[in-house]
């Protein structure tokens, strides 16, 4: 088969002229054939997509390779007589706004734009809509990389329509394109829709919608009904499942044309959306939820961490950081956010509510064997504080030696007056101690004078938490709880009173003794750490984790960029800035409220969490109630760090905004479905942690594998029977599927093939550090500016 007729083959194509042919691209939604397909002088297959697809993507999304498009004696020739094909990337323009202005130059004056945004509500993506003389239309999309915006598809997987819109929301609708999800807006209702065309469903980030309630609109023709199965089928696998219900528009305004859709339900209904929205609220209370038709995945899949909803400079800093030490950007992030806390202090606490005030007090870390290279990441986040601490050493060694030359005066003076006592005595000069903002003593004994000299507060930073986990009760006398409860209180930042039988003061008592602690620790020494007791007393619940899959080192020459470090380095310097409020020789930190729309987004957090919530027991639930005041902290902590970074979308300083709310609650959400997945490990038998090494390892391939590389891949499968029998238990077991794989291009006998389940998690969008590396770690700038002055629909 020469490589045209193997193109050919591959693609639904019309004839344009003598060798030529025409198609819709595969490597976009396209609705206009834009892919124009050749024969080349020597047999060589040419494509171009005039949407600007590389020939790559091309290739890749028919199945072939570039191979497959060169005739076999083409392999030979040092020099191809003619160039046929084209491996350059697609134009990069500086802004969105000139990426569209160069398919207006193309294909003339676009009829509507519409923006995707990822969860930190900057631009990625526009989708561009032409309207045609013969009443179809036209798209092409323009997407965000790292050098500026291309005439492309979003990278995979891509973000849902106004995806900032969803975290706060119980109810959300789910239509077929970004108009008529619009049109729903216009009724009053949160609406979204996946992007580039309805046969791309699968390729969108579904996980906003966990746990809400799902009303989905098809389309009134056969592509419709396919998009709403592949929605729901794809929702119902999500954990916690949402309620999805589809809603059929024709059984109630069965004058819907083919392909009608919600805009089309108000043209008929005249504008009259009240009508139309209570119309399709009956609808929704009579259709009956969809019940998944495959079993949930048992397993639950580690997701990345969602960098996205980290605010600059600190997502630059975990981006390049993971890319330079070779870790998983958890590693990273935990650390970073805990020295950030940290440097805030005791200074700000997030008024929720009168009588419900949140500190920013954090305690966690990353969990990992040796060799993950948490160390290195735990120690990198923790510099700038280090280097905070170091200059107040460097400083109090000034002031000690000027001590002592006082307190030699100061002898020789009461020397003196002890001879003759004329007078008062001389003041005995006070001896100075050292600025804290970092301690590793664990004993609470130790750590009150120190609290009590820096009410700020201080940071537990130690390579292993093992140490203070197994510090509780060492002087409690065997009695138990002293250590412990003592603990307990400070993460709430409340008083402190110590007894000491020793020293010059018995008694020690802090008005708000605030510690945060941060440290990396391995699996099983967490899982003996972490015994029944620290399950009880809610110590365990109180810990953020990141335990990610163990992944294969490689080498990089690559460092940390010292401009980044130096960036974060005075965004500890800014932070450290805030002093809370004195009232006479006291100081209580300052309580920020909420804007009106955060509290409505928070309102809307805390009401689905409580759901969640009400259908856990044991450690779950004991972890959950603590994510729900987790979630504010972290809000708090991205609201200082937007401030301390100049942000200048942050319209009010002294309220925390819906955006950073919602950047909170996706990061208690992302530590939410860690805790799922450790705890669920750290009670698992030998059995569950075969399996679930054996998902670790299909996930390192890709989420696909055949039984014969998994007995090439890991020597615990000594043959292909025993290594598909493992494969077996998995799809037993709900974690996975077998698909069929034919003969490939050499031919060949066909095999199975075993594909991983979905991962299932209760969080916000997934982000790979390939997507999320492209991110300026310049300050955050305005959307607007973010997107090239891109704003709502046909605004430019």
């Amino acid at each position: 088969m020469t490589p045209i007729d193997l193109v050919l083959s591959k693609i639904d194509a019309k004839p344009a002229g003598p060798g030529k042919w025409q198609a819709r691209c595969p490597g976009h939604d396209d609705r206009k054939p834009s892919l124009s397909i050749a024969t080349g002088d020597d047999g060589r297959a040419l494509l171009h997509c005039q949407a600007g697809c590389t020939v790559e993507a091309v290739t890749a999304a028919l199945g072939l390779t570039m191979r497959d498009l060169m005739p076999a004696d083409t392999t030979r020739r040092s020099k191809p007589k003619t160039r046929v094909v084209s491996t350059s990337t697609p134009r990069t323009f500086p802004t969105a706004r000139e990426a569209v202005g160069e398919l207006d130059r193309r294909h003339g004056k676009h009829a509507a734009t519409w923006t995707y945004h990822n969860a930190g509500n900057e631009p990625v993506g526009v989708v561009v809509r032409w309207n045609l003389p013969d009443g179809t239309k036209d798209i092409r999309p323009v997407a965000k990389n790292c050098t500026g915006w291309v005439i492309a598809g979003m990278p995979e997987p891509r973000p849902l329509y106004r995806l900032p819109d969803l975290a706060a929301a119980d109810d959300v609708w789910v239509c077929e394109g970004e108009k008529t999800a619009e049109a729903g807006r216009a009724l009053g209702i949160i609406a979204t829709t996946s992007p580039h065309g309805a046969k791309s469903a699968d390729k969108a980030d579904w996980r906003p919608m966990a746990g809400k309630r799902v009303v989905i609109l098809p389309d009134h023709d056969e592509a419709g009904e396919r998009y709403a199965d592949d929605v729901a089928g794809i929702l119902v696998k999500l954990t916690p499942a949402p309620v999805v219900r589809i809603v059929r528009l024709a059984e109630r305004w069965p004058e819907l044309p083919e392909g009608g859709d919600l805009a089309d339900v108000l043209a008929i209904a005249g504008g009259d959306g009240d009508a139309v929205r209570a119309e399709l609220e009956k609808m929704v209370a009579q259709a009956e939820p969809v019940q998944p038709t495959t079993p949930a995945p048992v397993v639950d899949l580690f997701v990345p961490f969602p960098v996205e909803a980290l605010p600059e400079p600190v997502r630059g800093f975990v981006v390049n950081a993971t890319k330079s030490i070779g870790c998983d950007s958890s590693f990273v992030a935990l650390p970073i956010l805990i020295v950030c806390a940290a440097a805030i202090g005791n200074t700000r606490r997030l008024r929720i509510k009168p009588g419900w005030d949140e500190p920013p007090i954090l305690w966690g870390g990353p969990v990992g064997d040796s060799g993950t290279m948490k160390t290195p990441a735990f120690r990198l986040a923790m510099k700038p504080l280090r280097e905070v601490q170091a200059e107040a050493f460097k400083a109090h060694e000034e002031k000690a030696l000027a001590y002592q030359t006082e307190k030699a005066h100061y002898e020789v003076a009461l020397t003196a007056w002890k001879r003759k006592p004329e007078g008062d005595p001389p003041a005995e000069p006070v001896e100075p101690t050292p600025a804290r903002c970092i301690v590793s003593d664990t004993t609470v004994e130790a750590l009150a004078p120190i609290l009590e000299a820096n009410p700020r507060g201080v940071l537990l930073g130690r390579d292993e938490l093992s140490g203070w986990l197994g510090s509780f009760d060492r002087y409690a006398g065997g009695k138990g709880g002293a250590d412990a409860a003592h603990w307990l209180s400070m993460f709430n930042g409340e008083s402190l009173t110590v007894d000491r039988k020793t020293g010059p003061r018995k008694t020690i008592h802090v008005d708000s003794a605030a510690v945060w602690v941060c440290g990396g620790i391995q699996p099983e020494i967490l899982r003996r750490a972490l015994g029944r007791e620290h399950r009880e007393n809610g110590m365990a619940a109180r810990l953020l984790l990141a335990m990610p899959p163990r992944k294969v080192k490689r080498w990089t020459e690559g460092g940390i960029d010292p401009a980044i470090e130096a960036r974060i380095a005075l965004l500890v310097e800014r932070l450290r800035e805030l002093r809370p409020e004195q009232f006479g020789d006291k100081s209580e930190p300052v309580a920020v409220a909420m804007t009106p729309q955060a509290k409505t987004a928070w309102i809307a957090y805390y009401n689905a969490h409580a759901r969640e919530q009400a259908e856990l027991s044991g450690d779950l639930s004991a972890a959950w109630s603590k994510l729900e005041a987790y979630a504010g902290r972290l809000a708090l902590v991205v609201h200082f760090v937007r401030w301390a970074a100049g942000d200048t979308t942050l319209a009010d300083p002294d309220h925390v905004d819906e955006m950073s709310i919602a950047a909170g609650v996706a990061l208690s959400r992302w530590f939410g479905g860690e805790a799922r997945r450790i705890y669920s490990m750290l009670g698992e038998s030998d059995e569950e942690r075969d399996g679930r090494r054996l998902v670790e390892l299909v996930e390192r391939k890709g989420g696909t594998i055949t039984p014969r590389e998994l007995q090439r891949a890991s020597r615990a499968y000594a043959t292909a029977e025993a290594a598909e029998l493992a494969l077996a238990d998995l799809v037993g077991a709900g974690a996975g599927r077998w698909e069929p794989q034919g003969p490939g291009p050499k031919g060949g006998r066909a095999v199975r093939v075993f594909t991983l389940h979905a991962p299932t998690v209760d969080t916000t969008p997934q982000n790979t550090l390939e997507n999320i590396g492209c991110v300026s770690v310049s300050s955050v700038s305005s959307a607007q500016d973010a997107g090239g002055g891109w704003g709502e629909e046909g605004t430019i």
